[in-house]
């Protein structure tokens, strides 16, 4: 009998379908990243497509991309001669195709100094990935209260909140959200309760600054302690005024209350308007730090330019204003 010749792995062609394959994933996974939301908010709502979540999307993006790098230049190498040659005049010896070989040039170079610099039109790319990532953003419940809660232990998160872990406990349990306990992350709560960290916040949220009623066991002893009931005093009405430091803003509150809170998609314009601000007055004090904003510029947007984060430029904004 004669027998079969082994068939070997054909490589160019094992190379080319590889490249196809890695580049058709690189691209889906490269989609889904561009209209998914921002990582805070993805984290804290537990975001997910396709049942993966957008740190899966990611690194699947990023093994891909390394595929394709790989597959592609195994095959430029493969077929080195074939492109030397297609780009080569065989009669003249010399270099052809030398206004495409510019023009593509030309173009890739556009292409990638017009992202880091959000030259138009791909600025308005750009803004259309902001727009598409904080469309996720419902709610006010949707933005994290606070930087990466969802990590957080479920004791700290509420210190944080200011919720009693007691009231807590017998706040989830009632909703039938199952705790293994207060040094359990908060994330994995909301995951194996099928709910997301936000969910979990909306619930407890009504009971920021309540505390536990103490409950006196011993008539005798509430008896003994408790104190003698006075008549009735009338006290004049009056408006109890904060000291003027406290009723104006400085860095340091402005830290606190915004931290993590998504400022940066807002502009200078709903800035203004969201706290009862002079247009004007602020573009002058802006302008005194050497900063150029106009109405529709993002915090987020300035704050690259300087290389600061926006919350840095927020506290140039509402520093001494009144809150």
């Amino acid at each position: 009998m004669i027998s079969q010749p082994t068939q070997r792995l054909h490589l160019r062609g094992f190379i080319s379908l590889l490249t196809a394959l890695s580049f058709l994933i690189m691209t889906v996974s490269g989609v889904i990243l561009f209209i998914a939301p921002q990582g805070r908010v993805a984290y804290w709502l537990d975001w997910s497509l396709l049942g993966l979540s957008k740190s899966q999307w990611g690194d699947m993006h990023i093994t891909t991309s390394l595929l394709f790098a790989l597959a592609g230049l195994w095959h430029t190498w493969l077929n080195w001669r074939a492109l030397v040659s297609y780009f080569q005049d065989k009669v003249s010896k010399v270099l052809a195709l030398k206004a495409e070989l510019a023009v593509a040039a030309l173009i890739t170079l556009f292409c990638t100094i017009g992202g880091i610099y959000k030259t138009p039109p791909l600025s308005y790319l750009l803004d259309f990935n902001e727009y598409l990532k904080d469309s996720w953003i419902k709610a006010a419940e949707d933005e994290p209260v606070i930087s990466h809660a969802e990590l957080m232990p479920l004791n700290r998160f509420l210190q944080k909140v200011d919720i009693e872990l007691e009231l807590a406990l017998a706040e989830l349990e009632k909703q039938g959200i199952k705790v293994e306990g207060p040094d359990q992350k908060l994330l994995d709560i909301s995951r194996k309760n099928g709910k997301s960290p936000a969910a979990i916040y909306k619930l407890l949220k009504p009971l920021e600054g309540q505390t536990t009623p103490v409950a006196i066991t011993d008539p005798a002893s509430a008896q003994s302690t408790q104190a003698p009931r006075l008549p009735p005093v009338s006290v004049p009405s009056q408006t109890v005024q904060l000291p003027a430091a406290q009723q104006r803003w400085t860095a340091e509150l402005v830290q606190q209350q915004f931290e993590g809170k998504g400022v940066g998609r807002k502009t200078l314009a709903e800035i203004c308007q969201e706290f009862h601000l002079d247009h004007a007055v602020i573009s002058g004090k802006l302008a005194n730090k050497g900063i150029k904003m106009t109405a529709n510029d993002t915090l987020k947007k300035v704050g690259e330019e300087r290389g600061e984060l926006p919350i840095e430029i927020l506290k140039i904004i509402l520093a001494g204003e009144k809150r």
